[in-house]
């Protein structure tokens, strides 16, 4: 199987900071990858717009509110036709990508990017909302692929001992049971590391079907650009269809 036939995924937590996003995504090998979702941006359009390198090589999936936490950036050698988006709201960002699996069948992929803000002004309520909109997106049966943020700890992908639990925990890990999914991301990877504490709260979610096409998820520290957290990549066996460029 060669490059072409894997479908390959970044994540990236880039702590509200422009400058890092902005050198993150110049990045000769991140331009490499097929789709590169952000999280925790807290910026707003016109921020985004000043992006010019970026969008030389990436469509942007963003929603049009003055305040943005998550955004997915799709190589533009993936064919237009074969992708769509689905929703770009403030806190969650999805497409459905068209590709074909080693059997040569089509498959339609859901991936969703989500970012749940750990703020000491982020209510209970509005943590709850973010998990009811995922449990909503996720009663649609089909092959997903979610990479998040919820900044929620729990012993399911923390080795160490959970200090802090969240109600809210509990009820992400109900959505995620209900909706079958696997965690894809080895329990106890580092993802993040900040005032000498070393936590996984920076996790990758898959459906069964897509588990088995899992070849690589994990933590590229290679590409850290100066966040506290550490960029993941996800690389599964499907092929996407890409647009043959003509060189010169």
């Amino acid at each position: 199987m060669t490059e072409q036939s894997f479908l390959r995924i970044l994540q990236y937590n880039i702590r509200k900071s422009l400058r890092i996003q902005e050198s993150f995504l110049i990045d000769r090998e991140v331009r490499e990858f097929d789709i590169v979702a952000i999280q925790k941006q807290d910026c707003n359009n016109n921020d985004l717009q000043s992006f010019s390198s970026a969008h030389n090589f990436f469509h942007l999936v963003k929603n049009s509110s003055s305040q943005l936490r998550t955004c997915i950036y799709v190589n533009k050698h993936l064919r237009l036709d074969q992708w769509i988006v689905e929703t770009a709201e403030s806190d969650i960002c999805s497409i459905r990508i068209l590709t074909r699996n080693t059997d040569d069948e089509t498959q339609m992929l859901r991936l969703l990017n989500i970012y749940n803000s750990c703020s000491l002004f982020t209510t209970f309520t509005e943590r709850s909302s973010i998990i009811s909109r995922l449990n909503e997106l996720l009663k649609n049966d089909c092959k997903q692929l979610i990479v998040e943020d919820f900044n929620l700890h729990h012993s399911h992908w923390e080795r160490r001992r959970c200090f802090t639990h969240h109600t809210t925990t509990d009820t992400l890990l109900n959505v995620i049971t209900n909706a079958r999914l696997n965690l894809l991301l080895k329990s106890g990877t580092i993802t993040r590391e900040a005032h000498n504490q070393f936590t996984t709260i920076d996790l990758v979610f898959s459906s069964e079907k897509i588990q088995f096409m899992t070849c690589k998820c994990e933590v590229r520290i290679d590409l850290h650009q100066r966040s506290n957290h550490l960029s993941i990549i996800t690389k599964l066996c499907l092929q996407t269809i890409s647009m043959q460029f003509s060189t010169r």
